[in-house]
């Protein structure tokens, strides 16, 4: 989710392609187990090119979706963190944008807030954005100041809804964040086996996923993800209203996380020899599908690698702006 901390972040449609992690995606929530041979980084940008504008919606929820009481007894400590982090103030909305602290620049809720990748542009008609984002059963987060958002997804046009990819202590899960009404985490389905032999393609650890205006009368959203069994749209989450947080969007890799003596970060502990990646990152405008670009897209959310405190991780801008990769 995006937030303001130390510095700033984005995203968008894209197709993520991600490796699952150090080549296993064992024992999370009883994941499937693999060899741990496999390979270190499993890109899914060139299979899973093209869904965004493929598929009907399937007229199914989410397969293993939780129930709304679990939704909150799992997430709901962390809508304080994502608030603040926004700058969000009752009535007046979000006031910070993704990677900051707050609007005076200062840390909060976390001593880190770092993000980069993909920032999506306010232009007339946003509708929309698509992404193959990488999921991990390898991410393990053993401090509680820590939790990762990566990536995570947000339309520009005025959502309702951000994706996220959630890690935490004993969480991990592609969740919907609601921006036009509660301000905290609605729906979530859980990063298991089932979750990867449904949402994934089988051959590498990343998952589809959209958030599109389907009512400019209500501004009503919709986050759905592509089942790869069905080839349909199933539907994780839809909301109306008047949005509190930004008319921007992003497609970023963001966390929170504190600073040790040694001068590394938690997060860097947990993510270490993991890939994250987000490609074939689309937006939507007035209907139509476009790949992310200098035309509608940027990096104004980036932050320094410096700002993550993690010596051994690397990140590069594979292709403006529709790809981006990390390692740890």
């Amino acid at each position: 989710m995006k937030s303001l901390e130390v510095v700033p972040t984005i995203v968008a449609c894209a197709v993520v392609a991600l490796s699952a992690g150090t080549g296993t995606a064992s024992a999370y929530d009883g994941a499937r187990t693999a060899d741990s041979a496999a390979a270190t980084s499993r890109s899914a940008a060139p299979a899973a090119a093209g869904l965004c504008t493929s598929g009907a919606l399937s007229d199914r929820s989410v397969e293993g979706a939780r129930s709304p009481g679990e939704v909150t007894r799992r997430l709901g400590p962390l809508t304080r963190q994502h608030r603040a982090a926004r700058g969000y103030v009752a009535g007046q909305g979000a006031q910070a944008a993704p990677g900051v602290s707050r609007a005076d620049g200062k840390p909060v809720a976390a001593t880190i807030h770092p993000a980069q990748g993909t920032a999506f542009k306010r232009l007339q008609g946003s509708d929309g954005a698509c992404a193959t984002q990488s999921v991990s059963t390898q991410v393990r987060v053993r401090d509680a100041s820590t939790t990762i958002y990566t990536p995570t997804m947000y339309p520009a046009g005025g959502s309702c809804i951000e994706l996220v990819t959630v890690y935490n202590q004993g969480e991990a899960s592609v969740s919907a964040w609601d921006w036009c009404r509660s301000v905290t985490f609605k729906a979530s389905v859980p990063i298991d086996s089932a979750f990867l032999n449904t949402y994934s393609d089988g051959l590498s650890s990343a998952y589809t996923g959209r958030v599109v205006k389907t009512s400019a009368a209500t501004n009503t959203w919709a986050a759905d993800l592509y089942n790869y069994r069905t080839g349909g749209w199933d539907r994780l989450y839809t909301q109306s209203g008047t949005t509190q947080a930004r008319y921007d969007g992003w497609d970023i890799y963001e966390l929170y996380s504190t600073v040790g003596a040694s001068g590394r970060s938690g997060s860097c502990d947990a993510m270490a020899g993991i890939t994250f990646e987000s490609a074939n990152i689309s937006v939507r405008t007035n209907g139509v599908w476009t790949a992310a670009s200098p035309a509608n897209s940027d990096t104004g959310y980036d932050a320094p690698n410096s700002a993550f405190y993690c010596p051994t991780r690397t990140y590069r801008m594979v292709n403006a702006y529709d790809h981006w990769l990390a390692v740890g």
